[in-house]
């Protein structure tokens, strides 16, 4: 059990903040042989599985204890049985590792949507293969690192010539080709009163940290001033001095605003990324689809108010049901609100109906923990497979442009209170993937 919590530990230094990525392929590499020589694959599966969870996503219990953390934990573990279980029946680790990638698929879409944030290509974003994601999505680049780690089992002449043709291959990969045109905005990361689940106890707190920075912005400069998810902490339907306060910004700037906003509807709060005009108008509404689960609405309540009393505090949002694109400068920005980005087939729609992408988040309730950079990997992930430019904005940081072939060319601190300038890179074009698949 040491071999395999050491693979484990190997496997979850190659996400961040480590974020080493050939210590993925090491730790698989040693999974695979103590597979290969187990009387108890399944059970070595499971803890392998566990314990890379459970050291990637400790910051899920930071602010709501051990439990539901574990749970967590223990639920992606699940999906790792499967793996020992072909091994079993087969005595073929090429079988297992297949089932490692279907087990990703799945686990990604299943149960309550799905939870794909520890898959193996997430752990690759420093990898020479990344590009490879543009071509075959990210299944592609987990098989590529699980190719390598299965020809490493054993070293063989033959195995070691195949490595080196995969990394010559990954080295020829073409870049995404740049676009044309940009836009220009601004980043606004106000930061909150406080961090954790209370970041939002104080009504409109939030929105007056973003409203202040955004007052020391030099007025029409920018396409647009882009406001992270729950910037706007109260509907400002219902408050008219808030809605005032956004038409006395967007009017003295001369500046659309792109803002996160909570609001109400009749069935429930919404979580939304509203772009107001420059008279302060709403111009277009994204109600985000992609809920957080045991976030934003509580499955199986019942069972999840028993194994944690923090259950009960959590008012179910209602989802949106429609793709809306934001237009500014005549630009079409596709919005995506924080957990969607780990969302395949929601990332894609977004991007083959946009230019450029705004990912809107708020990492207020993981401050201080790995979740911020790990979301920050990912975000770049997306921006090579399909080839857009990326501007991913926090309420706590990080905050960062990135551009289509996932680099990031400018970023903030955490839990600071900034503004960061840049411009995305526009872009037509459609990968293969994004073509293959829409």
């Amino acid at each position: 059990m040491v071999k395999i919590a050491f693979a484990a530990f190997l496997v979850s230094a190659a996400f961040e903040p480590i974020g080493i990525w050939y210590l993925a392929v090491i730790g698989l590499t040693l999974y695979l042989q103590k597979l290969r020589s187990s009387s108890r694959p399944m059970l070595h599966s499971l803890a392998f599985g566990f314990i890379l969870n459970a050291i990637v996503l400790y910051w899920s219990g930071k602010y709501v204890g051990p439990i539901p953390w574990l749970l967590l934990s223990a639920l992606q573990a699940l999906f790792y049985l499967p793996v020992g279980w072909v091994y079993r029946r087969t005595h073929r680790l090429l079988w297992s590792a297949l089932a490692l990638l279907a087990m990703e698929e799945i686990r990604s879409r299943f149960p309550f949507g799905g939870f794909g944030w520890t898959r193996i290509a997430f752990s690759q974003v420093e990898s020479p293969a990344l590009p490879i994601v543009a071509i075959g999505g990210v299944i592609a680049l987990s098989a590529f690192t699980l190719a390598i780690a299965l020809l490493l089992v054993r070293i063989r002449g033959k195995n070691l010539a195949a490595i080196l043709a995969l990394f010559i291959i990954a080295f020829l990969l073409p870049a995404n080709p740049q676009g044309s045109g940009e836009v220009n905005l601004i980043a606004i990361q106000g930061n909150t009163p406080e961090v954790g689940l209370g970041f939002n106890s104080r009504a409109k707190a939030v929105f007056d940290l973003h409203r202040d920075v955004t007052r020391r912005v030099t007025a029409d400069q920018y396409d647009a001033i882009i406001w992270p998810e729950n910037a706007i902490d109260i509907d400002p339907r219902l408050f008219p001095e808030v809605q005032a306060d956004i038409a006395a910004l967007t009017g003295d700037l001369s500046t659309p605003i792109i803002a996160g906003v909570v609001q109400q509807s009749t069935n429930g709060p919404q979580n939304a990324s509203i772009l107001f005009g420059e008279d302060g108008m709403r111009e277009s509404v994204y109600i985000k689809r992609g809920l957080t689960p045991f976030g934003e609405y509580i499955p199986l309540r019942g069972l999840a108010e028993l194994v944690s009393p923090l259950a009960k505090k959590v008012n179910d949002f209602i989802p949106g049901s429609k793709r809306v694109i934001h237009t500014v400068a005549g630009v079409e920005l596709g919005p995506i609100i924080c957990y969607e980005i780990i969302l395949d087939d929601l990332v894609r729609d977004m991007a083959k109906n946009s230019k450029a992408l705004i990912v809107q988040t708020n990492s207020a309730t993981f401050a201080g923990t790995a979740e911020s950079a790990q979301q920050l990997a990912i975000t770049r992930i997306r921006a090579v497979e399909h080839s857009r430019a990326i501007l991913s904005v926090s309420t706590v940081g990080m905050s960062a442009f990135i551009d289509n072939n996932g680099r990031v060319l400018s970023q903030t601190g955490e839990n600071t209170q900034e503004s960061l300038v840049g411009s995305l890179v526009l872009n037509n074009s459609r990968t293969l993937i994004n073509r293959i698949l829409s």
